[in-house]
């Protein structure tokens, strides 16, 4: 049977409305809604949402485990940050994936633009990886690939872990990045501290190729050496365990890496090769921050926010500072926003001296920050200076369980795994 025709509004051909919206931004787009109902019917329709462009509906957290079969079993849920948000077919247990026979044990790693990422380990020793699994959860595609030879194995490494990357304006495939640094046992300690600690390992795999690969320093020149530096001089990457510090911009994968002379943001490619480094903007009246910060993607241009305490005189009042990278050439930080902990909270600074605050997200399409503070869920706009409380969790939520959800409602090719 035929689908009925529909109507466009103002009465403009149905399929040319559609094709102006697709080549819109996102954000002019989601205005047209509010032009009147049919408009908003039009953007909201299911068979339309694979064409236009889509912006952030809300966040996957992940709730306490539930007990399933003597194993425990991750579950997501899902909190919408849309005025009028328009339901989604997801099946937050992924059930796709975890009734699979094959798959033991699933842990969440990390997320990139619609897809997720997941290291598939044995329940009886999570430190033995057998691979990963990439997943759309709007439309339940999935891959699997296979677990890095070339890297250092999990169980033997001081620092490990494993990014996505992936940009769906510019390629239907993913990339993954790993990073291990092999331990040290006990009597080498001691030499490390005189000597050289180990190399800070990256590996990369992208679903094109399906295999994974390392880079022989032997193929560097003088300038990719230096440029590869911080990997040798003891720089530590600021893992999702302790906040989301990363972002995939202009094509390339950017880290915070600190324990150097200054904290600096690392870029590398999606062969894992290090392509330019890019000093954080310093705070004022001291030379470094307390903590390495948070950076995120919106509206095209990275952005790197911190906060300034200090623990000396805790009367004074904390603040959030919100750059941008305004010339990612020149590498120029501009000064966006400053709002104090008193205008986030009505109080003058956090708990204790732990920071008591962890930025989750910068929206991709406007100027709003989105962090926890005290289990709850907080927005703050910077256009409007106004601070809302998106949702307060039952459960306590660590901020390496939460992940932004911009749906990607069109089928890959490259996930050729379907539920």
């Amino acid at each position: 049977m035929e689908r009925p025709k529909r109507s466009a509004p103002a009465g403009l051909p149905y399929d040319a409305l559609l094709e102006i919206l697709a080549r819109l931004p996102v954000k002019s787009v989601y205005r047209s809604k509010c032009v009147a109902k049919a408009w908003r019917d039009l953007v909201d329709d299911p068979l339309n949402r694979k064409k236009l462009p889509q912006t952030l509906e809300g966040f996957f957290f992940l709730d306490k485990p539930d007990i399933v079969n003597g194993g425990d079993v991750e579950h997501f849920g899902f909190i919408t940050v849309l005025p009028r948000p328009v339901p989604l077919d997801i099946d937050l247990g992924f059930s796709f994936l975890t009734k699979l026979p094959e798959m033991e044990n699933l842990t969440f790693l990390d997320s990139c633009n619609g897809l997720l990422l997941f290291v598939h380990a044995r329940e009886s020793d999570p430190l033995d990886v057998f691979g990963y699994v990439v997943c759309n959860p709007a439309t339940k595609q999935w891959e699997a690939v296979p677990a890095c030879g070339c890297c250092v194995p999990m169980g033997n490494c001081s620092e490990w872990s494993t990014l996505l990357a992936f940009d769906p304006a510019v390629s239907s495939h993913f990339h993954l990045i790993c990073f291990s640094r092999e331990a040290l046992v006990l009597d080498e300690e001691a030499e490390a501290l005189e000597g050289q600690a180990p190399v800070l390992s990256v590996c990369a795999c992208s679903s094109g190729i399906g295999m994974w690969s390392r880079r022989s320093q032997t193929e560097w020149n003088s300038k990719q050496g230096q440029l590869e530096g911080w990997r040798h001089q003891g720089g530590k990457l600021e893992y999702p365990s302790l906040s989301p510090r990363r972002a995939f911009v202009n094509g390339l994968l950017h880290l915070i890496v600190f324990n150097l002379d200054d904290d600096k943001i690392v870029a590398v490619d999606v062969q894992g090769k290090t392509q330019r480094i890019i000093t954080v903007p310093a705070p004022t009246e001291r030379r470094r921050w307390n903590f390495p910060g948070y950076i995120g993607q919106s509206q095209g241009l990275l952005h790197y926010i911190n906060l300034d305490f200090d623990d000396l005189h805790p009367e004074q009042c904390h603040k959030m500072y919100i750059w941008v990278l305004q010339g990612y050439d020149t590498r120029e930080w501009a000064l966006k926003d400053t709002v104090s902990f008193l205008e986030l909270f009505g109080k003058k600074s956090c708990t204790g001296t732990i920071l008591d605050c962890d930025v989750v997200a910068v929206h991709q399409d406007c100027n709003v920050v989105f962090f926890l503070q005290s289990n709850r869920l907080i927005a703050y706009d910077m256009d409007r200076k106004e601070v809302t409380v998106v949702a307060t969790f039952e459960n306590e939520i660590w901020v390496d369980g939460i992940a932004p959800c911009v749906p990607n409602f069109t089928e890959s090719p490259v996930l050729r795994n379907k539920h």
